[in-house]
């Protein structure tokens, strides 16, 4: 909200048709902090280091299914739309501090993000780390303002929606039938929950970047 005033205060006029004729810059004070406001808001909803810790906290409480709707889809479709018409139509990031800004956030959140889901003994805070990973991509590709990076970052952003949604929904059938996600608890379900396990190993394939 704090950003937004600062557009308002600095062009007058908070439509987003008029604003995206004036090229916002980010070289001037006032628009180049509103531009950061208005980037920690989205990075946070959709989940990025170093906003990230509501997520995996999240994943411990709530149920699978409801992980898969908001964390998973939702909050990351809401943040990363967010992000790319702030920085692609309003402000158009294509270089500068503004664009390596966004690109070190995503790099560091690919990285850290995935380190941590590797440590993971819990089933739902493994996936919860490496949803957060994936916004890193979504953030790297929108960063470097070429279009096809951008359009790349927009199409990963429903990839993870449709993934990571299975993942969490077959991880909360698997809590429902062995009543615990702890991986060192739970093992051979496979002959048992055969669907799930297909409906796992094609998310899984998907997640890894099989054809």
């Amino acid at each position: 909200m704090a950003g937004v005033g600062l557009i308002l205060w600095q062009t007058g006029t908070l439509s987003i048709s008029e604003l995206m004729g004036r090229s916002l810059s980010t070289e001037t004070w006032p628009l180049g902090l509103a531009f950061v406001l208005l980037m920690v808001g989205a990075i946070s909803k959709a989940g990025a280091m170093p906003f990230h810790s509501w997520i995996p906290d999240a994943a411990s409480d709530a149920p699978l299914p409801f992980m898969a709707l908001m964390p998973g889809a939702m909050e990351k479709l809401a943040g990363i739309y967010f992000l790319t018409r702030v920085s692609v139509q309003l402000f158009h990031v294509a270089s500068g501090w503004a664009s390596t800004l966004m690109m070190v956030v995503g790099a560091c959140t690919i990285l850290l993000a995935v380190l941590m889901a590797l440590v993971q003994k819990d089933f739902k805070r493994l996936l919860s780390f490496h949803a957060i990973s994936q916004v890193g991509y979504m953030i790297l590709g929108i960063g470097t303002g070429i279009p096809v990076a951008i359009a790349g970052g927009l199409f990963h952003m429903i990839n993870n929606a449709l993934y990571k949604s299975t993942l969490f929904l077959t991880g909360g059938a698997v809590e429902l039938q062995a009543g615990s996600t702890d991986l060192r608890q739970v093992s051979g379900l496979g002959k048992k929950m055969p669907v799930t396990l297909g409906c796992f190993l094609v998310a899984a394939l998907s997640i890894s970047g099989s054809p």
